[in-house]
This record gives structure tokens, C-alpha cells and sequence, in this order.
């Protein structure tokens, strides 16, 4: 079993750990044996100590999305790409740099965040992934994201079928479900994801926040108004950015946001990883 191999395996049985943290513990342990340790025995002994069991032939599943659960392993899901966000990447602690990329794929169960790493993100910097696309993700390793929701991951062992033969087109909801939009008087209930088009009511405000995991990320803060009504936006990280610079009048589109309860339990919308903005127009600005 390789180094890849037994990483996925504590990932999945540890999923309190983040794979930096994995591969930190793993290149402590080498240095404290003065190298004499590969990296597979140093991973071994790392997964020993974290109370992890390394099976040699991890069981193999084919389930629905909606029947995941954090710690599964070598799992095969399939499901239509709702989201393609373009490759970023990140630094190991050797200092090399590594990529990952973030799609967002739905069966006929519920939506799941995928997760690709290193080398397989070439399918998507090659556009070879696209969405309305059905694709079949083999030897995958589940556990629990940033906001507590599940994702799936693909690492060295993985693997990525665009298009499978054995994918039946009527079993897997159209896009354009996804691409319906709701009144903001037709937010009921907690859920997600939802499209919403509307206009920006009172400008943003961005403020500073402590994660649960001790990170420090943006937030920006603002009313969304249409004809039916107004509901407050929450847009996270990346996406505070976005609106930070926008002003009252900004007419916007929201995919893929989620529903919850915030302040006095009034409904809410709030970005993830998957949600996107566009503007679709600007207030004109008054003459001078």
C-alpha cells in the first residue's frame, strides 16, 4: 500500500484531521528516526498512533449520495456536475506546491460536494469536466467539510469517468433544475441549494470572524430585495471580496446558495464553497 493509499485511509477514519496535519505528522515522524523511515512506514506508525486501522483491500461501495456517511472509504458515486470551480492551489509541508479543484455533482438523492487533488484536477484545467456532465467517481474517501457538510475526495487513488457507459440520462436531474430561481417570499425553509435574483438593498458590510476551527475568514453582510421581499445575504471567504465593492442598486443572481435561521431564527441566505454571484446589472449613476 502506498503513502497516498494510507493517507486516504486516516483521512477517512479521522476526519477532525485536515490532510496537512496528516502529512505534518508523517514528516515529523521521518525526521525523528533520522530518515531512516520511508514514507509509507512513517504513515503507517502516524496511523497506528491516531488509532487508525490500515486495511490492505478497503471495502468497495456504490451508493446513492444521500447514503454517505463521514469515514467511508473507496466508495463509487456518480452523479451530474451541477458546478465547476477552477483549480487553486496549496503548499506541502515539503514546500511543493500541490492543486485541488472543487466541483458539485447531484444524484437523484441530494448534492455532494467533490473534491479533486493534485493530478486529477487536470480534467478540469483541460475543460475535459463540464457541467450538466454525468461522471462516475471510483475509489473516492468521504469525510466532513469546513461548514459540516460531507465530501467526497479523489485523491492518487481515485479515479474520474466522464460520461460513463452504464449512466442512464432520466436518473440523474436535468441542470436546469438548478437553474430555476425562487422569490425571496418562496424561502419557506432551511435547505439548498437555491438561485435568487434580486437587488442589492443596503450596502455590504465586511467584517472579521473566528471559524470554529480557529480560522479567521471575511464575511460580508447585506439585504437582497425583490419584488416579493428582502432577505439578508451572508457571502463567506472568497465571496466577500466579491460583494464588498458592490453598492446599493447592483442587480445580482445568487447560485447554489443555502437557506438557515439567523438572528431571531429569520431565514437567511448564506454562501459555501459551491455558491457563485453575477451581476447581472449596475445602478446608473446619477449626472454630476
Amino acid at each position: 500500500m502506498n503513502l497516498e493509499e494510507i493517507i486516504e485511509q486516516i483521512l477517512s477514519s479521522r476526519p477532525d484531521l485536515t490532510r496537512e496535519e496528516v502529512l505534518k505528522m508523517i514528516e515529523k515522524k521521518k525526521k525523528g528516526a533520522g530518515e531512516f523511515f520511508t514514507d509509507e512506514a512513517a504513515a503507517r506508525i502516524v496511523a497506528s498512533e491516531l488509532g487508525v486501522e490500515i486495511f490492505r483491500e478497503p471495502l468497495r461501495l456504490k451508493v446513492l449520495i444521500q447514503d454517505l456517511v463521514s469515514g467511508l472509504n473507496d466508495v463509487t458515486v456518480s452523479g451530474r456536475v451541477i458546478m465547476v470551480h477552477p483549480p487553486k492551489t496549496y503548499t506541502r509541508p515539503d514546500l511543493t506546491q500541490g492543486k485541488f479543484a472543487r466541483l458539485l455533482i447531484t444524484d437523484k438523492s441530494e448534492t455532494l460536494k467533490l473534491i479533486l487533488w493534485d493530478d486529477k484536477t487536470d480534467l478540469v484545467e483541460a475543460g475535459k469536466v463540464e457541467q450538466g456532465q454525468i461522471i462516475k467517481v471510483s475509489h473516492g474517501y468521504v469525510r466532513e467539510g469546513l461548514d459540516g457538510k460531507l465530501e467526497l475526495h479523489v485523491g492518487l487513488r481515485g479515479d474520474v469517468q466522464i460520461s460513463p457507459p452504464d449512466a442512464v440520462e432520466d436518473e440523474y436531474p436535468p441542470i436546469t433544475r438548478f437553474e430555476e430561481k425562487l422569490k425571496v417570499a418562496e424561502i419557506k425553509e432551511e435547505g439548498g441549494p437555491v438561485v435568487v435574483e434580486g437587488t442589492i438593498a443596503t450596502t455590504p458590510t465586511v467584517r472579521k470572524v473566528v471559524t470554529s476551527r480557529n480560522e479567521k475568514v471575511a464575511v460580508a453582510s447585506f439585504e437582497l430585495r425583490d419584488e416579493t421581499g428582502e432577505i439578508v445575504v451572508s457571502a463567506w471567504r472568497e465571496l466577500a471580496e466579491v460583494v464588498k465593492d458592490l453598492t446599493v442598486g447592483t442587480c445580482i443572481k445568487i447560485r447554489n446558495a443555502y437557506v438557515r435561521k439567523g438572528f431571531a431564527d429569520r431565514l437567511e441566505l448564506t454562501s459555501r464553497m459551491s455558491t457563485s454571484m453575477e451581476v447581472l446589472s449596475k445602478p446608473e449613476k446619477t449626472p454630476t
